[in-house]
């Protein structure tokens, strides 16, 4: 028995490592598909979307880039499935200049989404180019939209796509959805969008700027919100959807419990070393 405990209190911490590495990787390919309660904030986001009429028109503020793409590029494709389904028009803007291309990167992957859903780009749904000036940009587009967006990312005119050339200001967007990484984001659209024009907003963002951002949540300024990673797991649970954010759930399950087994296992050690019976 003392040997045992000998070997393993010599333990390369490589080893742990390795363990470590095989469970989540294990788990990514093979996902066990653990249960996630909803959050009621990830509900009222799903609802906000929802429960709009038809033909209500979205502003999609993708404020995120590659930096941020592991956390809500998950949140971003589940939001833009939901919205494909919804009987919805949405235009997808950015205060980011890496944030066009993190749109264009997920309409390609959901290209056969796309096309099953039967919505069309440009009739349907946009994209515009980095609006340059941060919170300067946000209230130009929130006033007058033309003033700002002149054509959408692919330069057409905006006068030729028709899910834009109606656009005058904020006004005529029914609900405004940012998926922020941090600034500019969401108190640049309170303060430009929310507070001036009374827009309804919901917000995803980052697991570590959530606490920033709850109190607007308990306000009411912010009508819904995905919490994280696991926010975007619990979006795609409701749209009967798994992916890539219930799988990242899994794994990071998985690396939790085996960190907790080998705490305990070096907690059983210690104390079966503390009280073994000493050599004379």
């Amino acid at each position: 028995m003392s040997s045992i405990i000998s070997k393993l209190e010599k333990l390369d911490r490589r080893i742990i490592y390795v363990v470590l590495i095989i469970a989540v990787i294990v788990v990514l390919l093979r996902p066990v598909g653990l249960p996630v309660p909803i959050n009621v904030s990830t509900k009222r986001y799903y609802d906000a979307i929802s429960n709009l009429p038809a033909g209500s028109r979205v502003l999609f503020g993708v404020e995120f880039d590659a930096g941020a793409m592991a956390e809500l590029g998950p949140m971003f494709e589940a939001t833009f499935r939901l919205l494909l389904k919804s009987n919805v028009k949405f235009v997808m803007s950015s205060l980011w200049s890496g944030g066009p291309a993190m749109a264009q990167i997920y309409m390609n992957r959901l290209k056969s989404v796309i096309d099953s859903s039967g919505k069309r780009y440009g009739q349907d749904y946009a994209l515009t180019p980095y609006l340059a000036g941060g919170e300067t940009a946000s209230a130009a587009m929130a006033k007058d939209f033309k003033s700002i967006v002149k054509n959408d990312f692919f330069g057409t005119d905006v006068n030729s796509v028709p899910v834009l050339k109606d656009m005058k200001d904020a006004k005529d967007f029914s609900l405004v959805i940012v998926i922020t990484a941090g600034t500019p984001g969401v108190e640049e659209y309170l303060r430009q969008w929310v507070s001036p024009y009374n827009s309804a907003m919901i917000v995803g963002a980052l697991g570590v700027s959530t606490p920033t951002y709850i109190p607007y949540y308990n306000a009411g300024q912010i009508k819904g919100m995905l919490q994280g990673l696991r926010g975007a797991a619990e979006l795609e649970l409701m749209l009967g959807a798994p992916s890539a954010a219930v799988s990242s759930m899994d794994a990071l399950s998985a690396g939790h419990l085996v960190v907790v087994v080998f705490i305990i296992l070096g907690n059983i050690m210690f104390l079966l070393d503390k009280y073994r019976p000493k050599e004379k």
